[in-house]
């Protein structure tokens, strides 16, 4: 039940409240432990399933499951609205509608906000259609109180295009303040409405949820929506977002590069109750992600209206200088004390490395030399992203809106098998060599690939020589440095210098 902009809630143990700000919906999963202060397994059985289209799902309420208890049934939240629907193998499936509504559109206080009133998208956001370029441009009202810092975040760009654009995901998320305004009742002074939306299609869409399972009856009550995959949707190939407050900050003479604010803490006191500041700085709470993976990738990136020079860093315009370990994620105003805290749950795993694979040209023509002209066989080769960890920001590059991407082949060369990586560093952020290697154990090489990675990122792309020694036969691992460029072109391989790169390889291939 909503009532005048909150959720009515059950919670166990019984606490002194019943219910949390409309802000908190992207947390609000059934059976969910908030606030927890030891590591807590998430409730219910993982299951998989798939499904055709919406079309058919009957809307009910929550008492007609047949998992429920009588007990259960006679509770406030047994009128809670759902979706209920067979899956091809069989199971009846019970969505209740809010958590359907959760995982697809409220990954941020905003969303969540944004969703019970009709006007804000209109007011907020224009979208101007480049059909002959296949291409959308989304300009955002200088006035708009979405999260500047969400925009740098390409899985919070992904859904909020996709929730603008897409004509079926925009009429899903309106319908929720259309049924507010045509079923709210008032009562005693307060708006009461049971949660309703229509879904969008979601055509072939898979789902991995966790829920209560009875096997006898093949019936599944959802508690959390963990991922949506295969999403279809009718967005162009590019969606390119235009800010007034948006800066591309460039390197400077001082060293140049990013600064991050003052060090934050690993963890946070969230005051409930308490009225955010409007003007603090804005902290990211972790959460559980919901992963969303689009059938037919898309490219999102942010246009600049101007450039800043940052000869030593810069500090964070949204977060300030003063981090705090109390927080509230409560509605904010001018008069509340603590800093605003929120959340983004959106992750994107969609197959999009193919819109990269163009940083690594110059490499592939350099493995293709040393199999033309160096009697070196490719065995395989991948591009893959940098992983995101929290506290670091080596995963993105600088100069544009994209992942921080690593190339890898595994190459035989008479009786050696070595592996190459290279690292994407086109923005300049780091002067990083080709790594060669010769692993010790390689049917672990992917696992140690992964590790690898991360203390790449953490290390701010510095190839961690003490695991490399770890993981190599005989510690032979080599950095090759690349070809060097012109100061106008820094970070960018000539092309024509490629030849001399490949001979330079297979020349250390040979020796290690």
């Amino acid at each position: 039940m909503v009532r005048n902009g909150v959720f009515n809630l059950r919670f166990h143990p019984a606490q002194g409240k019943h219910s949390l700000s409309i802000s908190q919906a992207p947390t609000l999963a059934r059976r969910r432990v908030l606030n927890q202060t030891i590591p807590v397994l998430p409730a219910g059985y993982q299951v998989n399933f798939s499904i055709k289209n919406t079309q058919d799902w009957v809307v009910c309420k929550l008492s007609d499951c047949p998992i429920l208890s009588e007990n259960q049934r006679r509770m406030a939240e047994a009128n809670e609205l759902c979706f209920n629907f067979k899956t091809d193998n069989g199971y009846s499936i019970y969505l209740p509608q809010f958590e359907l509504a959760r995982a697809l559109f409220f990954h941020d206080a905003y969303m969540a906000r944004t969703a019970m009133d009709s006007e804000v998208l209109k007011t907020e956001f224009d979208i101007v259609h480049d059909q002959a370029n296949d291409a959308v441009s989304v300009n955002v009202s200088i006035s708009s109180s979405y999260r500047l810092k969400s925009f740098e975040n390409i899985a919070a760009r992904n859904i909020l295009s996709w929730i603008l654009v897409d004509p079926d995901a925009r009429a899903s998320f309106e319908s929720i303040v259309k049924y507010e305004k045509q079923y709210a009742i008032e009562l005693n002074d307060y708006r009461n409405w049971s949660f309703q939306f229509d879904p969008p299609k979601l055509k072939n869409a898979n789902f991995i949820v966790r829920g209560k399972f009875d096997k006898v009856s093949a019936c599944l009550l959802v508690f959390e929506v963990v991922a949506v995959k295969n999403l279809s949707h009718n967005l162009p190939k590019e969606v390119k977002i235009f800010h007034p407050k948006f800066k591309e900050y460039v390197r400077g003479q001082g060293g140049g590069g990013y600064v991050a604010t003052d060090d934050l803490p690993d963890e946070y006191d969230l005051h409930d109750g308490e009225e955010a500041n409007l003007d603090s700085q804005h902290i990211v709470l972790a959460a559980p992600d919901v992963e969303f993976e689009f059938v037919h990738p898309f490219k999102t990136s942010r246009v600049y209206n101007k450039k800043q020079n940052s000869p030593g860093g810069r500090k964070d315009e949204e977060t300030g200088n003063q981090p705090s370990k109390d927080v509230s994620s409560e509605e904010s105003s001018i008069t509340g004390e603590l800093p605003q805290a929120d959340w983004d749950t959106a992750a994107d795993s969609s197959d999009d490395i193919h819109l990269y694979a163009s940083k690594f040209d110059c490499f592939q023509q350099m493995l293709e030399l040393l199999k033309t002209k160096h009697d070196c066989i490719i065995v395989s080769t991948q591009i893959r992203k940098l992983p995101k960890l929290p506290r670091c920001n080596m995963h993105l590059l600088k100069t544009e809106d994209s992942p921080r991407c690593i190339a890898t082949a595994n190459i035989q060369y008479k009786s050696q098998s070595v592996h190459l990586l290279e690292v994407d560093t086109s923005d300049a952020a780091k002067s990083l060599s080709t790594l060669l290697i010769v692993v010790k154990e390689p049917r672990m090489w992917p696992l140690q690939l992964e590790e690898l990675e991360m203390q790449l990122v953490k290390r701010s792309l510095r190839w961690p020589s003490r695991y490399l020694n770890k993981i190599s036969l005989d510690k032979k691992h080599q950095g090759i440095p690349h070809p060097r460029t012109s100061s106008a072109n820094k970070g960018l391989l000539d092309p024509d210098s490629i030849t001399k790169w490949a001979s330079r390889v297979q020349t250390w291939i040979s020796q290690i």
